[in-house]
Formats: C-alpha cells, structure tokens, sequence
C-alpha cells in the first residue's frame, strides 16, 4: 500500500504540473489584449501604475521565467495576488463553501435518484419503468446544462416560484437546491444507466446462482452479494464526478447568480485576469486528483480481493 500511494502521488505531481503549465501557458503564451487596461475598463492607467504592475506580475519577462515564480510561489502556499491587488487564496476560500455546497447537492441527487433508480432498472430489466427510464436519461443526457439551467429557472422559479431565482451571497442551502439539481441531472442520467448495466451484469454471475441455488433469500443476495460488487463502477463515477463538478459549475453558477468558484473564473477569464485564472485552475485539479485518490482506496474497502503493490 506505501509504494502504491508513493507512485500515485508522484503520478499526481506530474499531472498537476502538466495541467498547470498548459493553463499558464494558455493564460500568457501569445495572449491578446491588455490585462491591466481590460481591469481598469476606460479609465486612463498611468505610466507609473503599469510599470509597477508590469514588475509586480512579471510580465516583461520570459514565459519559463514567469512559470518558475509562479511554482516557487505554489511551494510555499502562496496563490499570489491578482491585478487588482486582492488575495487569490482569500478569493479561493470566499467562494468555495457555495460551490461545495452546489456540488454536494448535485451529488446527492445523483445518488439518491440515479443509484437508485438504476438499481431498480437492473433488477427489473425489460419492464415498464426500465424503459421509461432509459427514454428519459437519453433524453436529458441531450439537453446542455446551459439550456436546462435557465428552464428550471424558469419553470420552478418563474412559473411555479417553488424556488428562489437567484442566490443571496454567501447563499443557503435552500437557495440552492434548484440550481443543485439543474447540475447533477446530467450526472443522474449517466448513473443511472450506469448502476442499471452493472448491476445486470452481477445479477447474471455464477456467484448469484452460487447465492440462490443455497437458498439465500432475494433480498439478501441483491443487497450483500450484487450491490456490494456493482458499487465499484458506481464510486469510480461519483469520485470523478464530484471533482468534475467542483470545477463545472460555471454555467450554472452565472445562471442563479451563485458566488461561487466557477463564477469567480468566468469573471476573471473576462477581465484577463491571469493570475486568479490560474489560481483558482490549481485548487481545482489538486481537488480533482484527490478524490480520484480517495476513490481508488476505496476500491479496497468495496472489494477485499484487491490489494495494491
């Protein structure tokens, strides 16, 4: 297990900084336009302000010579400020518990509805509700979270004001329960059909002939022997999921005017504002890759066969 966890954080290492380099190339590599001007909007920046901000960020250097000082910084727990003179961290912490919300939300809709309306599925393959189900995955895995975004709004906040258009800031859970759900419905689709084919697939092991042929009770074999083995494909999906949604909730957070982090790097990305741009991409892959850690050691917990070398 110790040399297993070793290489995957040398593995997580070099992802992280092949993510960041791309992004940080993407951000100053060959950029368009002026980011201190795109700041500052039309007001008139002064000779000396630009050349302070120009030392202060860099930006007269060289691309590898930038890169160095912004990884020299990341060692030592520093995101560094942005063009207008705000903490990146400060900015990062400020938006995160909304966006850690909204996707706590949307995975608990994944779970609550997908899983189980998969497991449902898989146990009653070929019937009515099957079906029904199948039809309707296939239909909301076809509509973009940037068209069902505002019909939710509309219809459940407009139409039907069940809930709240717009969040406050910092918003409450209930405020963001609709755009919570908007979000983990693509999630629910992929889930559900997910859940649905894994566990048909057990259902038809040797193992649950094994279980049945001895006279253990239905509900026993589906709930011990095939949910426990179909829960595998079903962690790996959420773990991805959840770092995914940490980082995928732009759309929806613009939509309900949501304080949170995806929003925070749709503003910057308009103003040019690299340095928070970057900042906000690094605390998200570092989220990203520790949950698909945390998934692969629960692969262990799941399944007592696997043992990592």
């Amino acid at each position: 297990m110790f040399r297993y966890l070793v290489r995957r954080l040398l593995q997580m290492i070099l992802v992280f900084l092949g993510t960041t380099f791309i992004v940080f190339a993407l951000m100053f590599a060959g950029g368009e336009g002026d980011p201190i001007q795109n700041l500052a909007g039309e007001k008139p920046v002064s000779a000396s302000q630009r050349a302070q901000l120009i030392e202060k960020f860099h930006l007269d250097d060289g691309f590898f010579e930038r890169y160095w000082y912004y990884l020299r910084d990341l060692v030592t727990g520093n995101l560094g400020e942005s063009l207008t003179g705000r903490d990146i961290g400060t900015l990062i912490l400020d938006a995160f518990p909304a966006t850690a919300k909204l996707a706590t939300i949307a995975i608990l809709v994944t779970i609550i509805f997908g899983v189980t309306a998969g497991v449902i599925a898989g146990i009653r393959r070929g019937s009515i509700f099957d079906n029904s189900t199948l039809v309707l995955t296939l239909v909301i895995i076809g509509i973009p979270t940037v068209v069902l975004a505002p019909i939710g709004q509309l219809l459940f906040a407009v139409k039907f004001p069940i809930f709240p258009a717009t969040a406050n800031n910092p918003p409450t859970w209930y405020e963001l329960i609709l755009p919570g759900i908007v979000l983990g419905l693509l999630s629910v689709a992929t889930a559900m059909r997910l859940t649905r084919a894994s566990v048909a697939e057990n259902l038809r092991a040797d193992f649950v002939r094994t279980a049945k042929s001895k006279g253990m009770p239905g509900r026993r074999v589906i709930g011990v022997h095939v949910l426990r083995n179909s829960l595998i494909p079903i962690v790996t999906f959420i773990g991805v999921e959840l770092g995914s949604l940490m980082g995928g909730a732009i759309i929806t957070e613009r939509v309900f005017n949501i304080a949170g982090v995806g929003n925070l790097l749709y503003k910057n990305l308009n103003l040019g504002d690299a340095p928070v741009v970057i900042g906000t991409v690094s605390v998200l892959v570092v989220v990203f890759l520790v949950a698909n850690l945390i998934v692969d050691l629960l692969y262990a917990v799941l399944d007592p066969r696997i043992r990592y070398e």
